[in-house]
């Protein structure tokens, strides 16, 4: 019986993201690392921009987009480990994760100031933009194998007296056009939200009267087909991210990780972990990448063994 693998310290990662052939892990912290999952052995390691905050791997995965907390965002070469652009873009805040288009030409993402921009990935010139006026542009991420992209508004608080309206998510056809996202979803409180791997579903994390929700909604209409209640997050306990089979979800939860089956949102596994902020699963293997304030991990999870 081969034995298996000790877990991998990952340190300080505030995001993980295997790449779409698994060969690769690239965890953001401080600096942003690459490593060979196989091997468990660093190949490359850099500070491209600062204060780097979100990641998605090229369709292909030969290229990694990242992006700052200041909204500034570059491109770096995933055999190499170099740079290959800056957007020299530092003062459009910060908002979404860059996003694809399926062709591997154009990076999408949305800023709190409420634009969504669609940039070429090889000049950083804005090809497109929409202006959503008053609102937050939380999450933009692909959906139906990157040919659509799903975005996540948060709607700014509005002045005393007046009603609060909802958040909501958008759902965009490639090439993206003034207008064309479609309304599929409308909530107030969302905190999370992620689609699953067959593009069918949303779950969805929101809040309301003081508690908190997990439901999941069909993405073509929103008409919900689970939700449960659950037990606060607090802190960093909002991420959302399924399995890579969808049959269950993973929950950032406050110091553990929280797995819910699919259907049914039952607990099927509950993890201590010190400080999770970011999740990611390898399609196949019960491998899973934990990213953490303190101490990330690559480690084996047994997600559908029931809690004692």
């Amino acid at each position: 019986m081969t034995a298996r693998p000790k877990p991998l310290k990952l340190g300080c990662s505030y995001g993980v993201r295997f790449s779409p052939d698994g060969t690769r892990l690239a965890v953001l912290g401080r600096d942003l690392v690459l490593w060979d999952v196989a091997a468990r052995s660093k190949l490359w390691r850099g500070k491209f921009i600062a204060h780097m905050s979100g990641m998605a791997f090229s369709p292909d995965g030969s290229r990694i987009a990242i992006k700052s907390t200041t909204g500034q965002m570059a491109v770096v070469d995933v055999q190499s480990g170099q740079l290959l652009l800056n957007f020299q873009n530092k003062k459009e805040r910060e908002g979404s994760d860059p996003a694809w288009s399926p062709c591997g030409q154009h990076l999408a993402d949305g800023g709190w100031d409420g634009r969504l921009r669609v940039r070429d990935a090889q000049t950083g010139e804005v090809l497109f933009m929409q202006e959503h006026a008053g609102e937050m542009l939380r999450d933009a991420c692909a959906i139906d194998g990157g040919r659509r992209l799903l975005v996540q508004h948060g709607v700014k608080s509005v002045d005393e007296g007046q009603v609060q309206p909802p958040d909501y998510c958008s759902v965009w056809d490639w090439p993206l056009q003034a207008g064309g996202g479609r309304v599929v979803l409308s909530l107030p409180g969302i905190m999370s939200c992620a689609p699953s791997p067959d593009g069918e579903r949303l779950a969805v994390l929101h809040h309301a009267g003081g508690d908190e929700y997990l439901s999941v909604h069909a993405i073509d209409d929103g008409r919900v087909l689970a939700t449960v209640l659950v037990e606060a997050g607090g802190g960093t306990g909002n991420a959302l991210r399924w399995l890579p089979d969808g049959s269950a979800l993973g929950r950032i939860g406050k110091g553990k990780l929280l797995f819910y089956g699919w259907p049914g949102l039952e607990v099927l596994a509950d993890h201590a972990f010190t400080y999770p902020c970011a999740l990611d699963f390898l399609p196949g293997t019960p491998l899973a990448a934990i990213g953490s304030w303190e101490a990330g991990m690559l480690t084996d999870l047994n997600v559908h063994k029931e809690t004692a």
